[in-house]
């Protein structure tokens, strides 16, 4: 048997063209691969699949990615996100410089959320909406829970909030000439009180333990919380290191003729992927995408629902008797309908990671990648006349020219699964996820994998047309 499993794996190359032209209409068909010696026998059967939408109320999130905002969809429902942050101080901090009379004059809080690399605000929804952003003081220690259904009122004074200010994420007041000049950031600013930073100040002289390491200041000063408080209609994506803290405070210095002048000094302190970020999402309305559909499921980011599919591979190991066939091929295409038309419909999710429902804590928990042998990434199969596989640099892992995510060749997951649970049906989530890669020569290589936090939604296709499966098996016969 050994002899006959090394020449199956000789002549498993020329399934590959069987294996992209099989009728989703065939089943059992045999086609023989003759040595003279020898009989492989090609199979290849139909199964349904199916497809459910769940509920994804959290996601695990350690990434300095966050959303700020809210924002209503007629099919998704809507989304409120919030950030809970820390601030990053150097070990044995002081003030650069000795405020004048020991006074520091204003402090406020700047979340910065720079455009993207074609130059446009990193923003979903209408721009031009009025929003209020809200900024409140957290009084217990942030704990390092980095999933996305954390509640900030545990940690929180919501009585006494810090600051508030309205804003649009497209900024009026801004010139033409300087947001074209390429040194303007968007930035939305709050006015904190200045007693805030007066005892930032007054804790480096009186007990300047408290900036001795990062433990000790987050326990002189825990963090704030960021959170939208009126309006609806746009979110901002930004990350942690683009929220900071401002103080202004003035400092004596001689001038060039020998006088006592004041001069304006800041002091900053910045959020940072060394300190505890929280973004919390907050999913409404969206019951009705949990509704049982005959033609399509619900994929949605950041959080809210994603896709459920259940492999019958109960019934595949029945069929193929495993003890008797090896499988050699099973592709897995996912196909989506066309987004709605109005002018902020959500757009597909960049890429869709698929793997077993019950490996997905572990999988984010331990900040793994795709191995294309228990989890696989989506990938753009073609668009138009190109073609493309996952080690191609692309920045989407679907193919709008045909509207599919292509996950390619599952069968070792397929394999694995029967081999440990033969009585048990196979479930897997479809997960939406940002991807980040390196490259290598010309081929690109996963580098990292996060839920999405970009704002998408997609509807994947689930008729019965689209639910077939094919597997294909072979059979080694020895006719010595």
């Amino acid at each position: 048997m050994k002899k006959g499993l090394n020449k199956l794996a000789v002549v498993l190359c020329l399934f590959t063209g069987l294996m992209s032209s099989c009728d989703d209409d065939l089943t059992g068909v045999g086609t023989t691969i003759l040595p003279p010696e020898d009989l492989i026998t090609v199979y290849t059967d139909t199964f349904q699949m199916k497809a459910s939408t769940i509920r994804l109320d959290s996601v695990y999130a350690k990434t300095t990615d966050c959303l700020i905002g809210e924002m209503y969809d007629p099919i998704y429902g809507t989304i409120k996100a919030d950030v809970l942050c820390q601030f990053y101080c150097e070990e044995g901090f002081e003030f650069a410089k000795t405020p004048y009379e020991g006074k520091v004059d204003s402090a406020e809080l700047i979340i910065f959320y720079p455009y993207n690399s074609t130059g446009g605000l990193v923003a979903y929804g209408d721009t031009m909406t009025p929003l209020q952003v809200t900024v409140y003081p957290v009084n217990q220690q942030l704990k390092r829970n980095f999933y996305t259904n954390d509640n900030p009122e545990d940690y929180c004074d919501m009585q006494n909030p810090l600051g508030s200010v309205s804003y649009t994420a497209y900024d009026m007041t801004i010139s033409d000439s300087l947001r074209k000049s390429g040194d303007y950031i968007p930035f939305i600013r709050v006015k904190l009180p200045a007693d805030l930073g007066q005892k930032f100040y007054d804790e480096t002289i009186n007990n300047p333990a408290a900036f001795q390491n990062q433990n000790a200041f987050n326990e002189f000063f825990p963090g704030i919380y960021i959170t939208n408080t009126y309006g609806s209609g746009c979110l901002i994506k930004t990350a942690g290191e683009n929220i900071a803290m401002r103080m202004f405070y003035n400092y004596a210095e001689l001038d060039s003729a020998g006088q006592d002048s004041l001069v304006l000094a800041a002091q900053w302190f910045y959020g940072s992927k060394d300190v505890v970020q929280i973004n919390r999402f907050i999913n409404s309305n969206i019951d009705q995408l949990l509704v049982d559909n005959p033609t399509h499921t619900y994929i949605k980011s950041p959080a809210g629902v994603c896709t459920k599919l259940v492999l019958p591979t109960t019934e595949i190991s029945q069929a193929l008797d495993i003890n008797d066939r090896f499988i050699n091929g099973f592709t897995l295409d996912l196909k989506y309908l066309p987004a709605d038309e109005w002018n902020y419909a959500y757009s597909p999710p960049g890429y869709l990671l698929l793997l077993p429902e019950d490996s997905v804590t572990s999988f984010f928990e331990k900040g793994s990648v795709e191995n294309s042998a228990t989890s696989f990434i989506s990938y753009m199969a073609t668009d138009g006349t190109k073609s493309y596989t996952s080690s191609n640099g692309t920045y989407r892992g679907y193919s709008s020219y045909t509207r599919t995510y292509s996950f390619g060749n599952i069968s070792t997951l397929l394999r694995t699964h029967i081999e440990k649970s033969p009585d048990k049906d196979l479930s897997l989530l479809v997960l939406p996820v940002d991807r980040r890669w390196t490259q290598s020569s010309d081929t690109y290589y996963t580098a990292a994998l996060f839920n999405s936090f970009s704002l998408s939604g997609v509807k994947i296709r689930t008729g019965e047309d689209y639910m077939k499966v094919v597997v294909l098996s072979s059979k080694f016969e020895n006719k010595e």
